[in-house]
């Protein structure tokens, strides 16, 4: 254990762009969003004149503007259709998969790179042969690579994303509470958080089966090429797609490829209720979603023999690469 611990810290101190690449991308998210809450929003809301003044405004003015000011406020209230706790749910969870979709997107053209490039990288620059002269084996260096790419930063952009969430919640209460506009918006949502992380994990879960076989032919492509590996990686399936479609007039090479990448998306039903909004006329104004757990279904990400052929299919390809890595040092 202590052994892959090293190896894995290696991959973060080799290719930095693992963890530095999400982080600003999450710290500009966040920036975006805080430009939003503090500078656009009460720019909007006081043009619309809907945005009340703060406790020391209110302090110094007028026991007359007060109370007219607080009229309105209450006013305001009465008209206005107080968000249930399911709609409170609803608005966080949908708020995080869209910033995990952000967050995690990022991380996959990190992870993408990084496979093409890991075992590479030490051939080209020969850090191959210090490795290889310690008492450790190929399989265990492979099957790290492969481990932080599949495990370790998908996890780290989902546990990222819940920390960008925190931080753009606690900006929205801080600029918006004791104002008009928060009885327009829902207050925070633990259980909502909760739910939507704990089923962006297990969405993640499926995520890493289904691409399991990418990430192999990533690793197996990054052993085998001497040179110019991100042509190596990507011009043999164009090749075989050409091809197919100039002799035989067909594209299941290109259905095959493109559900891979796409068909985990297919795979992942939703329940359209998720995204039923209702009218403000109805008293529903946001999507309701009562239990986040029954409005996705993976039965099919874990039990398709898509996903298992994948599984057998990337383990060949990672044993193939680990052999490769075994023969192969340039020297």
């Amino acid at each position: 254990m202590n052994s892959m611990t090293i190896h894995v810290r290696r991959e973060f101190w080799e290719h930095r762009s693992l963890w530095i690449a999400p982080a600003i991308w999450a710290a500009i998210i966040t920036l975006g969003f805080a430009w939003v809450i503090f500078a656009v929003l009460p720019n909007l809301a006081n043009h619309a004149g809907v945005m009340a003044p703060d406790a020391q405004t209110m302090s110094q003015m007028s026991e007359a503007d007060r109370k007219e000011i607080e009229v309105a406020i209450s006013e305001a209230g009465k008209h206005h259709h107080e968000p249930t706790d399911a709609e409170e749910d609803t608005i966080f969870s949908f708020s995080y998969f869209a910033i995990a979709a952000m967050v995690v997107g990022i991380a996959c053209i990190v992870v993408f790179f990084y496979l093409i490039d890991c075992l590479y990288s030490e051939r080209r620059d020969r850090s191959i042969l210090f490795w290889k002269s310690l008492p450790i084996s190929d399989a265990q260096v492979v099957l790290a690579k492969l481990g932080v790419a599949l495990v370790i930063v998908p996890l780290g952009a989902i546990l990222l994303a819940a920390v960008v969430q925190l931080l753009i919640g606690s900006m929205m209460w801080l600029r918006f509470h004791g104002t008009t506009l928060s009885a327009f918006m829902p207050d925070w949502s633990l259980l909502g958080w909760f739910k939507s992380l704990v089923v962006s994990l297990v969405v993640g879960l499926g995520g890493v089966l289904w691409y399991a076989p990418i990430a192999g032919y990533l690793l197996l492509m990054s052993s085998w090429a001497r040179r110019n590996v991100f042509l190596w990686a990507v011009l043999p399936p164009i090749a075989l797609m050409a091809l197919e479609g100039f002799f035989l007039h067909t594209g299941n090479v290109a259905r095959f490829i493109g559900d891979r990448f796409v068909g985990f998306v297919r795979q992942v039903h939703v329940d359209p209720s998720a995204f039923n909004v209702g009218t403000r006329d109805a008293g529903e104004p946001v999507a309701r979603t009562h239990d986040l757990f029954d409005k996705f279904d993976l039965s099919d990400v874990f039990m398709h023999a898509d996903v298992w052929l994948g599984l057998v299919a990337a383990a060949a390809m990672v044993f193939v690469a680990i052999r490769l890595r075994r023969y192969r040092d340039e020297s």
